[in-house]
């Protein structure tokens, strides 16, 4: 999906929204701090998305005036949304005075700090949270948003296709986390998966994770040779999911890439170019350096805690040299990174 507002100027505001689908009629949602004013057809011709073949009929632009919102100028908390995903297309700023800067926050979790995001999010004018539901192209292009110089952007993306725009004005960072606790992790949610419908899992992800949740479905978590077993009988697809997630995230391009103890340095190198790299054994350095960068209260960043169930099959997961061979390039890029991060050490940020 591509999408961007041309120009907000109080009275008259003017953008686009091209779907996936060739034929599909894109729609916005219309709204305010008080809710929904009303739901629009995009039906403002864009010839040069006809001479693309980007759509059949190239009626992907809007364009709302005071004929169509009579007191649009003094609507400050306008937002405009895609009718049929609920993509936040445009809004004006939302607090009165918005952090006035471009940046990423590099998700590494299966499961997203959704709370921390919402908190960050709602001080930048545009916001994209969990951009990975919404898939490569639609992410690319919350990086294209040229009129917009206060942005917050949050997603598992693969970085390195997102790189060039750490030269761009963009400003990333990242808070770690123990590789075994995120195999915990995952492997819990992937169990849960199986019988449970989990909301902040988009359709790409159900599908990728698809053949993990089924492997993991039946597996006693409490029993240690369980879980050995089920990890040396994974197929592919299933150590797709499991082996060193942050390494294939700082150094892939495509999900299905595979990674070797050679890419460490590179994701090290990439990781280097990041404005803030914090590890969660260490949360309250992280949230400090984040709230100076910002300009924000760092009293209020709610971080992910550490569960003991998770804890307890991390533990076991430790004890599994299986676990430790799935988890190499992690293990080594976790190492180097802490040592980077120490207060006492130059390095990483």
């Amino acid at each position: 999906m591509l999408f961007n507002l041309e120009y907000d100027r109080g009275t008259v505001l003017e953008g686009y929204l091209i779907p996936d689908g060739f034929s599909d009629l894109p729609s916005i949602r219309v709204s305010d701090a008080d809710g929904e004013l009303m739901v629009l057809p995009c039906d403002q011709i864009k010839q040069a998305v006809i001479d693309s073949g980007r759509h059949e009929n190239g009626r992907v632009g809007f364009k709302l005036d005071t004929k169509i919102i009579p007191d649009l100028a003094s609507r400050t908390t306008l937002m405009i949304h895609d009718a049929k995903s609920g993509l936040l297309i445009y809004r004006r700023p939302q607090v009165p005075k918005v952090v006035p800067m471009k940046v990423v926050r590099l998700e590494t979790q299966l499961l997203p700090m959704v709370k921390f995001d919402y908190h960050c999010g709602r001080q930048f004018q545009y916001e994209l949270s969990s951009v990975e539901r919404f898939g490569h192209e639609t992410a690319l292009q919350a990086f294209h948003l040229n009129a917009i110089q206060s942005i917050y952007i949050s997603g598992r993306l693969l970085m390195r296709n997102y790189e060039e725009f750490l030269d761009k004005g963009f400003k990333a960072f990242v808070l770690l986390t123990d590789p075994y606790y995120e195999m915990a992790l995952r492997i819990f949610l992937l169990k849960r998966m199986a019988t449970t419908q989990i909301s902040f899992f988009g359709d790409r992800d159900k599908i990728i994770l698809a053949p993990a949740a089924e492997h993991f479905a039946d597996i006693d978590l409490v029993s240690e040779t369980a879980l050995k077993m089920a990890l040396k009988k994974a197929s592919q697809n299933v150590r797709n999911v499991l082996v060193s997630p942050v390494t294939r995230q700082l150094v892939t391009t495509t999900p299905e890439q595979h990674i070797t103890r050679g890419d460490v340095a590179a994701a090290i190198d990439l990781l280097s170019r990041f404005a803030i790299v914090g590890h969660d054994t260490d949360s309250i350095r992280f949230q400090n350096a984040l709230g100076e960068l910002l300009g924000i209260s760092i009293g209020d960043l709610p971080l992910h805690a550490r569960h003991s169930t998770l804890e307890e099959i991390a533990a076991r997961l430790r004890s599994l040299h299986i676990a430790e061979l799935m988890l190499e390039e992690d293990l080594i890029f976790d190492h180097y990174v802490r040592e980077a991060i120490k207060p006492t050490t130059p390095g990483l940020r």
